[in-house]
């Protein structure tokens, strides 16, 4: 079964257990996916109700980019938990190049997760700035906890890039994850703005 078709009070159960999975990452994930599914559900309730054609049509356009990214989300926290049982599996082989393979992946995972979740919270700057007013604050929201994934996400590819013993890999990581927490943040601090106009 995949996180998106749990309960989520079955999920939350698995997270406060004491299995390893889900840990983290997976929960990063789908909290960028609620911030999306709430940044997108601003957009559907904006279109045909504001007045203006233009906007309604840029914010159909969003939604359905937010709509991907939220599937994108959930299925990157069925494959963060695969990494990180992927990672056990390889320290209990002993098998050193199978550790740094398992480890490349528990970097690579989060980092796009940061990275789709960076592209909701780009989106939600225009989603703050062109939604119908009453529901601008759930957009807030959804920008707040998509950023809150983002980093992370971040902080998550960090700790796993010590594991990794490829100089030119980890470089490559970092400057990457350095990058989408600088966006995101400028990104947040916009559509934070939008929405206390």
């Amino acid at each position: 079964m995949t996180f998106a078709d749990q309960p989520i009070s079955e999920f939350l159960d698995d997270v406060a257990s004491g299995q390893v999975t889900p840990s983290g990452g997976a929960v990063a994930a789908v909290g960028g996916a609620m911030g999306a599914a709430l940044c997108e559900m601003v957009c559907i309730h904006t279109v045909g109700t504001d007045g203006s054609e233009a906007a309604a049509d840029e914010l159909s356009e969003v939604g359905d980019t937010l709509a991907d990214r939220r599937e994108r989300l959930l299925a990157l926290a069925d494959e963060d938990a695969a990494t990180v049982d992927a990672v056990g599996a390889a320290i209990e082989s002993g098998d050193d190049d199978r550790m740094q393979a398992a480890s490349k992946r528990s970097t690579e995972v989060p980092l796009e997760t940061a990275e789709v979740c960076l592209d909701v919270v780009e989106h939600a700057r225009t989603v703050t700035a062109k939604g119908t007013p009453v529901a601008v604050p759930d957009a807030a929201v959804g920008a707040l906890l998509a950023a809150a994934a983002l980093q992370a996400s971040v902080a998550t590819v960090r700790a796993n890039l010590d594991m990794i013993d490829d100089e030119s890999f980890v470089a490559a990581m970092k400057q990457r994850a350095d990058e989408a927490e600088a966006a995101g943040k400028a990104a947040l601090d916009e559509a934070v703005a939008n929405a206390e106009r």
